[in-house]
């Protein structure tokens, strides 16, 4: 599609991300589209370690930076369909998800951890599937998600997990402390797009203004909670700078004492917006619907 034909809220969001017209034209068309979801399975602590799913898969040379314990299905395969799923062998979720747990690759196995946003799991499921700390919290603070986060945490087996429902200002007054701390935000969403699926508003900056602020809630009481030398990896499905990388400059800035870290698998995604190290994908990139993440360490 020639970029005239873009709305006033896309061309803003292409500018703000220093996007060339080709990108440009790619973003804008992903969005129209919505076929950028790209299916992936993480393998759950029930499989075995010889476990091949029961569909044919992609090869996976193309994305370096998989977690371990995750296949991609090839074109066309629904692993949702098969009985393994039903048993909770894998976990089903989009690949630019699996992208945004690649900085845990740099990160030490922690020996406690919360996942602060957790529902519907696949943050969790995806820790799990790299190392399995000896206490991990899975926190959702709406009750109706809180029950589908539990299911699925029963449904794959994960071990020494408790399902929580605590806002993040309550983690922060309970006194408790993680060597890992998951914060996957919530946002605008504007992935969703990308995957057909409708969600209004989403470009609009009055929404876009409201979860930056939400986000820097979030990040204001996770940085209480982690114990010196931990970490915490903040991620989004959106695209707006203004939910991720001018949240983490504001954190940088606002809290002393932590440091965004390298992640050498995601070298080829790093922001050109900011001046330290975080990490963007777009769904032109081929890897799903894209995302943000970053991790950050206490020091």
């Amino acid at each position: 599609m020639p970029l005239t034909a873009a709305s006033k809220a896309e061309l803003r969001l292409c500018s703000r991300l220093r996007l060339s017209e080709e990108q440009a034209v790619a973003l804008v068309s992903s969005m129209r589209a919505g076929t950028s979801a790209r299916p992936a399975i993480v393998l759950s602590p029930l499989a075995p370690a010889d476990y091949e799913p029961p569909f044919a898969c992609a090869d996976t040379s193309a994305w370096p930076w998989l977690p371990p314990r995750v296949y991609v299905p090839a074109e066309g395969e629904r692993p949702t369909a098969h009985a393994d799923y039903a048993a909770g062998l894998y976990y089903s979720l989009d690949l630019s998800s699996c992208w945004e747990s690649a900085p845990l690759s740099v990160v030490p196995p922690p020996d406690s951890s919360l996942d602060l946003c957790a529902a519907p799991g696949g943050k969790s499921m995806l820790m799990a599937a790299r190392y399995l700390p000896r206490q991990h919290a899975a926190n959702e603070v709406n009750a109706q998600r809180r029950g589908i986060l539990r299911q699925n945490m029963q449904l794959c087996g994960v071990p020494n997990v408790e399902v929580t429902g605590l806002r993040p200002d309550q983690w922060a007054a309970e006194g408790r402390s993680f060597d890992l701390l998951l914060a996957d935000a919530p946002c605008s969403g504007q992935s969703l797009l990308c995957k057909g699926i409708r969600n209004p508003g989403c470009l609009g900056q009055q929404m876009v203004n409201g979860n930056a602020k939400r986000q820097k809630g979030i990040l204001l009481a996770a940085v209480q909670c982690v114990n010196p030398g931990g970490y915490i990896l903040y991620s989004t499905c959106t695209y707006d700078p203004d939910e991720n990388e001018k949240v983490m400059a504001y954190i940088l800035k606002r809290v002393p004492g932590w440091q965004a870290v390298e992640v050498p698998l995601l070298a080829v995604y790093r922001s050109a917006l900011a001046d330290f190290p975080c990490y963007r994908m777009l769904p032109h990139h081929g890897s799903g619907a894209g995302g943000f993440c970053c991790l950050l360490q206490k020091t």
